[in-house]
């Protein structure tokens, strides 16, 4: 039978490298009531293997305890990737957003005039990374990561998965897309899924595209 391939962190075909080198975190909302400053926050996360994480959080569509709970599993999330990866420290853009705001960007960038979960822009700064003399690089800029919540938690109860698993499943996807990883092709997307499993298996999130394999596996036709 002949298949679109699809993952789990992206249903609709959606959590693709833009191919886009500037995303503007804190541009001018699209929605008729955006959120107030106030409801806006930017904040940094240092990760324990020296890696930031550059946070602006719209607080109207993220819950606290959400954003509480995400915080140390994404710092421990993105030095675990390093490590697997022998990637240096990293220094990652980030935009915790509405599906109103991901909608307004999927369509700036990629043409798509819906919502999607997780949107990746490489800056392709992989300048340190190919230095053999620098042996204590500045952290490495390889883009932004836009992650939408009301589509991250609609995912996450159709597919019987917490929040805070998948929130981590869709961040480290992002990681790889910003590191020059895609699924374009089946024999990339494997390579990318299978980068993806061993850094979960390492923060005991399950493989999350087992029940996918096993719905192709018992297709028929």
């Amino acid at each position: 039978m002949d298949m679109q391939r699809k993952t789990s962190t992206d249903p609709y075909g959606a959590a693709e490298v833009t191919g886009m080198n500037e995303m503007p975190l804190e541009p001018d909302s699209p929605d008729t009531d955006p959120p107030s400053s106030a409801q806006r926050s930017s904040v940094q996360w240092q990760t324990d293997g020296g890696s930031h994480l550059d946070m602006v959080i719209d607080q109207h569509c993220w819950p606290d305890d959400v954003v509480h709970a995400a915080r140390p599993r994404l710092a421990m999330a993105t030095d675990i990737a390093c490590e697997t990866f022998d990637w240096p420290r990293l220094e990652i853009g980030a935009l915790f957003c509405g599906d109103d705001r991901i909608r307004d960007l999927n369509l700036q960038f990629r043409g798509k005039d819906s919502p999607t979960n997780v949107l990746s822009f490489p800056s392709y700064d992989d300048g340190a990374m190919r230095d053999p003399d620098v042996t204590d690089p500045v952290p490495l800029a390889p883009g932004e990561i836009a992650i939408a919540y009301e589509t991250l938690h609609r995912e996450a109860v159709q597919e019987s998965k917490t929040v805070d698993d998948h929130l981590v499943h869709l961040w480290v996807h992002g990681l790889l897309h910003l590191m020059g990883h895609d699924h374009e092709a089946d024999e990339e997307a494997d390579i990318m899924e299978a980068g993806e499993i061993r850094v979960l298996a390492r923060l005991g999130i399950a493989n999350p595209y087992a029940d996918f394999r096993e719905d192709i596996t018992g297709e028929t036709g």
